[in-house]
């Protein structure tokens, strides 16, 4: 196992590459009593083809990856949750736009929860009739969330800026998507991302690294895959500019729901530093909107915004975006404030001292999170399907000086990258 020490956050992680292909990455951690646990593959939302040996392409149905990753918890010899509970241990799963993982975690019984964990998801159980009735369940799930004014607002502004790239569409597919899954495609897209050359298992908390390791190395032994089918390199070719620059709905919600994105789109972020790439903008955003910020406090105090405010920043390899957003009794006059503190940012003045403090309460709040196992494992993943380390935080965020930050202002400057979606009231 190749081992890397990190001093200055007190943390060893191993790492081994299994003869099957599986990557396991072990972090002991003393003191927990609690040991979490993921299981991921780079399926996700975005995957949209597959390929065969001869290179025939297979276009995948919208929302296969979720379901996917529904299908695996029903197995005809029980329930897998109450499998799990019955091993003191809680397991969940999600599918973002990049990943599916599957997790659980536990403070005793770790071998028996691991082998459940690989078991479950390593080894599918689809019947027709199983996949019949998950569509019906999904499709429940669809309608229920086309009535959250969340998901619309956010599925809204996404599909306003993006026009190819497949980030645009919900993870849980459409009902005329989802009905087109069936055991053969489900089968082939399970043998081409579950393999285990395309799969992480990640192990922190409270156990010995070499008796884990080797219950692990034992339970891989004999599974592996064939190689039928490919993984794709897709080019969405999507243009820096957005689709619409404005869209409104009516909900049936109180109080309106306003939601600025800036598209980041028409680049490719493989070859960056994608954690870097986060955290200036993160330090942009905290001096520009920030909660001590003097943009924040007008905001505040002219009744633009209330509690719900707030900005979310994503970089992935094929696109980026950032999305301002906040309940508010006046969206129009909130949307005029917030694209007029964008257009004056190249007057943005950055001062030192503001800087130092942005950079600190970053780098504070990350060591304050490594104490969590969950913050551990999820983002260790999320950052190892982009070719980087999440513990390379602190080394990366040491460099970035106020240069960077006047620099990073740029990616704000083409207005024709920014969108509008304000959810009204009925």
């Amino acid at each position: 196992m190749i081992k890397t020490e990190y001093k200055r956050i007190k943390e060893t992680l191993y790492h081994e590459i299994l003869p099957n292909g599986l990557n396991v990455f072990l972090l002991p951690k003393e003191g927990f009593h609690k040991t979490y646990v993921t299981f991921s593959t780079s399926l996700g939302s975005v995957t949209t083809k597959i390929a065969k040996k001869d290179g025939t392409i297979i276009d995948l149905p919208e929302g296969i990856a979720h379901f996917l990753e529904h299908k695996l918890f029903e197995q005809n010899n029980g329930d897998i949750s109450m499998m799990f509970s019955k091993n003191q241990a809680n397991v969940n799963a999600f599918t973002q736009n990049n990943r599916t993982t599957y997790l659980f975690s536990c403070t005793d019984n770790l071998k028996e929860n691991i082998k459940l964990l690989l078991d479950f998801v390593q080894k599918p159980d689809f019947t027709e009739k199983g996949i019949e009735k998950e569509k019906g369940i999904i499709k429940q799930e669809i309608k229920m969330y086309e009535d959250d004014p969340s998901t619309v607002s956010y599925m809204g502004v996404l599909n306003n800026m993006f026009e190819h790239h497949p980030v645009k569409i919900d993870i849980l597919g459409t009902v005329e998507s989802i009905s087109k899954i069936n055991k053969e495609i489900l089968e082939i897209t399970h043998q081409t991302f579950y393999s285990p050359k395309q799969m992480v298992l990640f192990v922190t908390g409270n156990f010995q690294v070499d008796e884990i390791f080797e219950f692990v190395s034992k339970q891989q032994e004999n599974i592996t895959f064939d190689e039928n089918y490919f993984l794709v390199n897709e080019d969405f070719e999507e243009q820096n500019f957005v689709v619409e620059k404005y869209k409104e709905n009516q909900m049936e919600i109180t109080v309106p729901n306003l939601l600025i994105g800036i598209k980041q789109g028409g680049t490719d972020h493989s070859t960056e530093n994608i954690i870097k790439k986060e955290l200036e903008v993160s330090i942009l955003f905290d001096l520009l909107l920030g909660k001590s910020s003097a943009n924040y406090k007008e905001l505040l105090t002219e009744g633009l915004v209330n509690d719900t405010f707030g900005i979310d920043i994503t970089y992935e390899d094929t696109y980026g975006y950032f999305l301002i957003g906040s309940e508010t009794y006046l969206p129009k006059e909130l949307e005029i404030k917030i694209r007029a503190i964008i257009q004056n940012l190249p007057n943005f003045e950055l001062k030192i001292e503001d800087f130092n403090r942005a950079k600190k309460q970053i780098i504070g709040g990350f060591i304050h999170a490594l104490n969590s196992l969950e913050f551990i494992a999820n983002q260790f993943t999320k950052y190892y399907y982009t070719n980087v380390s999440l513990f390379e935080i602190l080394e990366v965020a040491d460099l970035i000086t106020i240069e960077d930050i006047e620099h990073t202002k740029s990616v704000f400057e083409n207005d024709d990258s920014i969108s509008t979606f304000v959810i009204y009231p009925k």
